[in-house]
């Protein structure tokens, strides 16, 4: 087990004085890791798949999404067919990799790829890398030669506007 220390509270204190976050970061990049040590990326990753199948969302919804979740802000770089490249980035990105430069973005990479095997029908897979710009790129690719399993049709998640004071 990773040594956890007063430390690590001060810092992220400093990066974040109201502490938006800590929740998930304490659970995400602090005990997860020490649970799930070396199978820590693939179990992220299928669970995305599988919040993904949970929560489906439709492709124009995702930068939404990301925001509801806080899991940073989501950018489509390019679209093809059978590949779409995002940008992840954001205060929540920046502060996560501060914290831990070796933290790993595997939940948004499965939601993703799941993501987009739904709505494209095909078999699809991603991976993110760090940029050195403090931003993820996750690429998802596609493969028109294998179809997707049939699911049964879940509607999307209807994400709301929130109301203007």
């Amino acid at each position: 087990m990773s040594k956890q220390n007063q430390s690590d509270f001060n810092k992220y204190q400093a990066l974040v004085p109201n502490l938006s976050g800590w929740n998930s970061f304490i659970l995400r990049d602090e005990l997860l890791p020490d649970l799930l040590q070396d199978d820590l990326g693939d179990i992220l990753y299928w669970a995305g798949k599988n919040l993904a199948l949970k929560f489906p969302v439709t492709p124009a919804d995702l930068p939404a999404f990301f925001t509801a979740n806080q899991w940073g802000t989501l950018i489509q770089q390019t679209a093809t067919e059978q590949k779409k490249v995002w940008n992840l980035s954001g205060p929540v990105v920046t502060t996560r990799l501060k914290m831990n430069k070796d933290c790993d973005f595997m939940l948004e990479t499965g939601f993703l790829a799941q993501t987009q095997e739904q709505s494209s029908g095909w078999i699809s897979e991603a991976e993110a890398k760090k940029k050195l710009n403090g931003s993820i790129t996750i690429t998802v690719v596609s493969d028109p030669n294998q179809p997707a399993p049939d699911r049964s049709f879940q509607p999307p998640v209807t994400l709301k506007q929130p109301e203007q004071a």
